[in-house]
This record gives C-alpha cells, sequence and structure tokens, in this order.
C-alpha cells in the first residue's frame, strides 16, 4: 500500500475494522432512513464511508462531500506535494516565517500542544528520523551511528513558531512530518462536513483510523472490531458515538536492512523505532487526538499524563 502521497509515512492506524453492518446498503430502515456505502481512496489510504440519509441521493451527495474534505486536507499537509502547505513550510527552514493556510495552522497549534502533554513522546518535528531509516526514500542499508545521531539533534532542537497565518522552523535541519497527526486531523473535518448537511449516524474509516458519528438505527454505537494485525482476528471491540479511535502499531509498515527490521513510528529521543510496546489504540473524542496519542503511546509505553 503506498502512503507517500500523503505524508511520508504508512499511517498509524491499521487495527480498526468496521464490524458489518447486517442491512446492504440502499435499503430503507427504520424511520425512513438509507443506509449509504462508499469505499474511496484518500490522503494515500483506502477510505470506507457508512452513513444514514434520508434519501440515497443525499446520501451519496454528502459521502462525496466528505471525501473531497480529506482530500482537500491532503493537499495542504502533504509531504511529497510540491505545492503543499507543510512542503512550503519545510523548504523555509530556518529561514523566517512562512504564509500557511488554516488546515495546517490549525494543526500545528494541536500538534505543539500534543507535543508538550506527551512530553515529547508525540513529536511532528520527525521528520528527520523518518528519511534516516529510509521511509522517504528507499535506500539499501540501515543508517550509520551517526547519521542517527545527526538526525536525532535535528529533531530535539527543531523549533516551531506560529504568527497569525505564518509559521516558521526555527533551525536549517528541522523538517516536520505529520503523519502521526494528519489523518486524524482529516477524518474529524470530514466528519464536520457530514454533520454541515444533516447527516447524525456514520462511520468513516480510513485505512483502521475511525470517526463515528451517532449510532445507526437501533443500537447503542457503531461496532468496532480491532485486530492485531492488519486482517488478523479481532483482539477487542469497541462500541463508538460520538468518538474517535486510532491504533499504532509497528509491525506492519516496516522497512527491513538484512536482519534488521524497522517499524515506521519513530522514538524522537532514542533515534530508533519504538519498541516498547507492539501496538497501542486510543478512544478519543476527536481523531485527531487519538491519532496523535496512539502513537505517543507507542512510543512511551505509558498512559498520557494528565
Amino acid at each position: 500500500m503506498n502512503r507517500r502521497s500523503f505524508l511520508g509515512l504508512v499511517a498509524a492506524g491499521l487495527g480498526g475494522l468496521a464490524a458489518p453492518w447486517p442491512h446492504p446498503a440502499g435499503r430503507v430502515l427504520g424511520g425512513g432512513e438509507r443506509l449509504v456505502e462508499r469505499w474511496s481512496w484518500a490522503m494515500g489510504q483506502p477510505v470506507h464511508l457508512l452513513l444514514f440519509a434520508a434519501t440515497e441521493d443525499a446520501g451519496l451527495e454528502a459521502a462525496a462531500l466528505a471525501l473531497a474534505e480529506l482530500r482537500r486536507v491532503e493537499a495542504a499537509l502533504s509531504l511529497f506535494d510540491p505545492a503543499s502547505d507543510l512542503v512550503a513550510l519545510n523548504e523555509r527552514a530556518g529561514r523566517g516565517p512562512v504564509r500557511i493556510g488554516p488546515d495546517l495552522l490549525a494543526v500545528l497549534k494541536r500538534a505543539e500542544k500534543l507535543r508538550v502533554l506527551t512530553r515529547g513522546a508525540f513529536n511532528p518535528a520527525v521528520e528527520p528520523l523518518m528519511r534516516a531509516w529510509g521511509f522517504h526514500a528507499p535506500r539499501t542499508s540501515a543508517p550509520m551511528a551517526a547519521e542517527l545521531e545527526a538526525a536525532r539533534r535535528a529533531v530535539s532542537e527543531a523549533r516551531l513558531e506560529l504568527g497569525e497565518g505564518t509559521a516558521s522552523l526555527g533551525t536549517n535541519e528541522a523538517r516536520l512530518d505529520l503523519g502521526g497527526i494528519g489523518v486524524g486531523y482529516g477524518l474529524d473535518r470530514a466528519a464536520d462536513v457530514l454533520r454541515e448537511v444533516g447527516i447524525s449516524r456514520a462511520l468513516l474509516d480510513v485505512s483502521g483510523d475511525l470517526i463515528a458519528l451517532g449510532a445507526p438505527p437501533g443500537r447503542s454505537g457503531w461496532k468496532v472490531d480491532i485486530a492485531s494485525v492488519p486482517g488478523g482476528r479481532p483482539c477487542r471491540t469497541v462500541t463508538l458515538r460520538d468518538a474517535a479511535v486510532a491504533t499504532s502499531s509497528n509491525t506492519a509498515s516496516v522497512v527491513r536492512y538484512g536482519g534488521i527490521i524497522a517499524g515506521h513510528v519513530m522514538d524522537p529521543s532514542r533515534g530508533t523505532p519504538a519498541h516498547t510496546l507492539t501496538q497501542v489504540s486510543v478512544v478519543g473524542g476527536t481523531a485527531t487526538e487519538a491519532d496523535a496519542l496512539s502513537t505517543a503511546m507507542l512510543v512511551s509505553g505509558r498512559r498520557v499524563p494528565g
């Protein structure tokens, strides 16, 4: 699965699977609602959307708007699209502020708060380590100790400053990678779009990170299975209602150098892939928080303080 077109990170959510809904799409249910189901591709990942609407046409239109919102967020936050706000910010690292759009500004504000909250276990400045380990461009051998130390230092010394519609990175070596928060932000924005057009029951899944609106008719919430590995047996089932779940794992998205197998979630303080835990799932009020906190807990092995 190629996800480089979005954030350069094979994203954290690989464990969530929406439990099958027993009624086929298009069927009229109690209260006159129709179930609409869409499969698509956005943010470099497979997308699955279930929603209930008054008519099938209304549901399809709402689904199209939600998918368009995901792609709009992708255009702003992509690490590999030369036209994205994130690329513009990274390219001006150490050279003063650059104007950025409201999406990147909103993500960076929340990312900075979550970095502080997690004591650096979640850190959007992790891009130099992702690059050093070969997740942003192929390499034939594992990074040497000196290369990893330089990348780790670039992460630890990165300083982000935010202004009114501007952002700046204080050192030349600093680079941001929003792979640990961008998908969650996209889910939250898409959910807002669904609410704005009157959809109150929906489940949106971007490769295992999910956000739920309301509950299906006659149910207390959306049942979601969390698998220990992609495609594996569920290890836990959660019921979501106006909530989100994100899963981080370092076992599926890896690079291999001989006998070395490196997962994509980096420990910013050590400069190596996180290895304390195998997998973490977080349920939260927003997908943005669940996305970032699942990454932080996989790195630290601890619940987030506070």
